[in-house]
């Protein structure tokens, strides 16, 4: 019996949007990025990017993978796409 970190799609993923003003996020792993019009964050299945208009984190708890956004939220995307790129470029510039 080996005692493993819990793998990241054995980590409930769960959005609730409330009237597109109140956005409750589970399974967050990483806050890659945020603004008042767009925030990427890593989830256990995938990278989400929310758009929208004056958007604030109101919660943020990595331990429980929990993030709770107000705003006027106009777009939820799910693009693994987003962090390969953000990693790649990283990974570029270090090795310039």
């Amino acid at each position: 019996m080996d005692s493993q970190a819990p793998k990241a799609v054995d980590i409930p993923h769960q959005i609730n949007l409330s009237n597109r003003g109140l956005l409750g996020v589970d399974g967050v792993l990483n806050l890659e990025s945020y603004d008042q019009e767009k925030i990427i964050m890593q989830t256990s299945v995938g990278v989400l990017e929310v758009k929208g208009e004056k958007l604030h984190i109101q919660q943020l708890n990595l331990d429980q993978g929990k993030v709770k956004i107000d705003g006027v939220i106009s777009a939820l995307t799910y693009n693994d796409d987003l962090l390969a790129k953000k990693t790649k470029g990283l990974f570029s510039r270090l090795a310039k």
